[in-house]
């Protein structure tokens, strides 16, 4: 039951910046001026076999100061401590 090929190209689309938002971040539509703010800027991305820089969403929210990653990994709150002191004999 896993995935078909086009679901798995929507989840990674939705996971990366599209053009628009690519090029609202670096200010530029021109791949490679894409390349060198990101470059410049020391921001971790892939290159397309077509040149297009790919930035993951999430990294760019860490990048952006938006989200802590290591709050945005826990989707449980941590387990309860399996005992718990007992007070009443404390003077």
């Amino acid at each position: 039951m896993g995935y078909t090929h086009h679901s798995r190209t929507r989840t990674l689309e939705t996971e990366i910046f599209s053009d628009e938002e690519l090029a609202d971040l670096t200010g530029y539509k021109q791949r490679a001026h894409q390349r060198r703010w990101l470059n410049d800027r020391n921001w971790v991305f892939v290159e397309s076999r077509g040149g297009r820089p790919l930035v993951g969403r999430m990294y760019a929210r860490m990048k952006l100061g938006m989200t802590n990653p290591t709050s945005a990994e826990q989707s449980t709150p941590p387990p309860r401590p399996a005992w718990t002191p007992d007070f009443s004999r404390v003077n």
